[in-house]
């Protein structure tokens, strides 16, 4: 059985496990130093082979910094009431709040479009197609909007720290820098 944390969720990279029965005698198709150690102590060969159970998949020197991680982000949710439902809900408020303020922005589709989508299945971001996607994206920085760009989209993923206020400026912010480059670029960017 495998199974793993989600970076949205806040439990950090390489938070995966993998449970092996004890009388488990597959073997993976690579696996790492550190997975011949028994062997290699009990039998004093120099020729590597796979450990027993488990080891046979132990790549590498365990790092539980993600599991620590992990344990601590579930008992702050569990203290700030932090429920699937509750983040759910925060989320599809921010995105909303986003969204209508994008929207009020009216802004020319080259500069912004929101990309059309049911409201019920939008995930965590507000994903806007631009033509100065990249440019939108670097000059929203220096506004302290934290943005990232793929081809023409511009992707903004609200957190539940974040305020409606805020929000709400990074969609000014947004109608700011879009306009000023259609202004300086009204045929798009090449």
């Amino acid at each position: 059985m495998t199974g793993g944390g989600y970076k949205y969720c806040q439990l950090g990279e390489g938070n995966a496990f993998l449970r092996v029965p004890p009388d488990c005698r597959m073997r993976p198709v690579l696996t790492g130093w550190f997975a011949e150690f028994t062997s290699l102590e009990h039998t004093g060969s120099h020729q590597v082979t796979y450990g027993d159970g488990a080891l046979a998949f132990a790549g590498a020197t365990y790092d539980p910094t993600s599991h620590y991680r992990a344990a601590a982000v579930f008992e702050f949710h569990a203290e700030q009431g932090l429920t699937p439902d509750r983040l759910r809900a925060i989320s599809q408020h921010q995105v909303g709040l986003l969204k209508s303020g994008i929207e009020a922005l009216d802004l020319d589709e080259h500069a912004a479009r929101i990309e059309p989508m049911p409201d019920e299945r939008r995930g965590g971001f507000l994903a806007i197609r631009s033509a100065y996607a990249t440019d939108l994206s670097r000059a929203l920085r220096r506004h302290g909007v934290l943005t990232d760009a793929r081809g023409q989209i511009l992707r903004l993923g609200p957190a539940p720290y974040l305020t409606d206020e805020q929000l709400r400026r990074a969609c000014e912010a947004i109608g700011t820098v879009a306009r000023d480059l259609v202004r300086q670029h009204p045929r798009g960017l090449q």
